[in-house]
């Protein structure tokens, strides 16, 4: 029954320990209590820069761009542009198009990979894109509209002796020089 009780020196540790946790959780919320013009954030108990700093009105965005025989296009899934998730195919063709500026060199190493993919039978060509989006149309208004600049094409090579994709005019094909 005595192992139940807690001796003085437990309940004194347990209640400094329950007070300091209670000190840190509490600790964020002296910001509230300045004046508005003073406080560094606007979303409630966090002050880190991916929710205090302030976002541009546009984004830009590289991706890369399916051309059909007809030239209508299709935005080419992340899976199809290489290994990884979305995010980190995202940061490999940023890089590669915009850090180290080598768009066309992607393009012309994109065409083969593509010409070997089923799902992209019917694609004729590629283009790297970078394009510029409203962020209030696109989240709030739920369309995508924006300006484009094309970075990069490339021919999707085909061999002639293959039967066309259904749906495309052969004539349309192109073949590499």
């Amino acid at each position: 029954m005595n192992e139940d009780l807690w001796a003085p020196h437990e309940r004194g540790r347990a209640t400094l320990f329950a007070a300091l946790v209670m000190g840190a959780m509490l600790w964020p919320l002296r910001q509230h209590l300045r004046p508005a013009e003073r406080r560094v954030d606007g979303f409630p108990l966090s002050y880190y820069p991916m929710f205090s700093k302030r976002r541009r009105q546009h984004a830009n965005v590289v991706y890369a761009v399916g051309i059909l025989a007809d030239d209508s296009r299709r935005r080419l899934r992340h899976s199809v542009l290489g290994s990884g998730g979305l995010n980190q195919v995202r940061h490999q063709l940023y890089r590669v198009a915009i850090t180290e500026d080598h768009p066309q060199q992607y393009a012309d190493a994109l065409a083969p990979r593509l010409a070997a993919h089923p799902s992209c039978a019917d694609l004729v060509r590629v283009e790297i894109v970078r394009g510029e989006f409203d962020l209030d149309t696109c989240l709030l208004n739920h369309q995508v509209e924006g300006t484009e600049t094309v970075l990069a094409t490339a021919d999707i090579p085909r061999d002639p002796a293959a039967p066309a994709a259904p749906g495309v005019d052969e004539s349309a094909q192109r073949t590499p020089a």
